[in-house]
């Protein structure tokens, strides 16, 4: 399923933190399964001896319990941790460790790290980048953190509260955003911050409204 059928009306709150070895191991991206169309998500090991053919691991099934749409996992393995899931919302994203051609390398546990393959086939690839795009807003970890009003002129940066923002575009490490009060509502001006710098990303951010 995609995140572009969040909507800001959702009542639902999230204010994720990614784990510590995610965020020196972001990862390519993340691989949503195509649940409209695919009965069964199958997981992969590595490459067999003759370096073709990959053997199946597991599987992930999914079921609808109160919708006309799949809503629910009907079964994962004991060990699956995904980044997100949560289908009553149209949501399932799994971290790309590798993007491949043919099959992705997943991070199926986010808390051993984990990993297994599956086909690029069975689903569709979303960079950080359009994730962050998709999200209702992010939010600063370090309250002194500061905006620009360009991200290649750093003397310009200015400290302000509440550190809440709209993401409009990404560039690179920069993203610019609406700055937004207390309650996300009102647009208080534009700027670009920093979302990630070696690796580590800077903000929270917000699935839902």
């Amino acid at each position: 399923m995609y995140l572009r059928i969040l909507q800001l009306s959702c009542l639902c709150f999230f204010l994720e933190c990614i784990p510590a070895f995610a965020q020196n191991q972001m990862g390519e991206g993340f691989f949503s399964p195509k649940t409209d169309v695919v009965e069964t998500l199958y997981l992969y090991g590595n490459f067999n001896k003759d370096g073709v053919n990959r053997k199946v691991l597991d599987s992930i099934t999914f079921s609808k319990r109160y919708a006309n749409h799949v809503d629910a996992i009907g079964y994962a393995p004991k060990n699956f941790r995904p980044f997100h899931e949560k289908l009553d919302y149209g949501l399932f994203i799994l971290r790309v460790k590798r993007l491949g051609r043919d099959y992705h390398e997943i991070i199926i546990n986010e808390e051993t790290n984990e990993t297994v393959y599956v086909s690029a086939w069975q689903g569709s690839f979303m960079g950080w980048g359009e994730f962050f795009l998709n999200c209702h807003s992010v939010e600063f970890k370090d309250k002194n953190q500061k905006v620009f009003d360009d991200p290649m002129i750093k003397s310009a940066g200015r400290v302000v509260a509440p550190g809440n923002f709209k993401p409009r575009y990404i560039m690179g490490d920069w993203m610019e955003v609406e700055i937004l009060d207390d309650n996300y509502n009102t647009v208080k001006g534009k700027g670009w911050i920093r979302w990630k710098k070696d690796g580590k990303i800077l903000i929270h951010y917000n699935l839902f409204a």
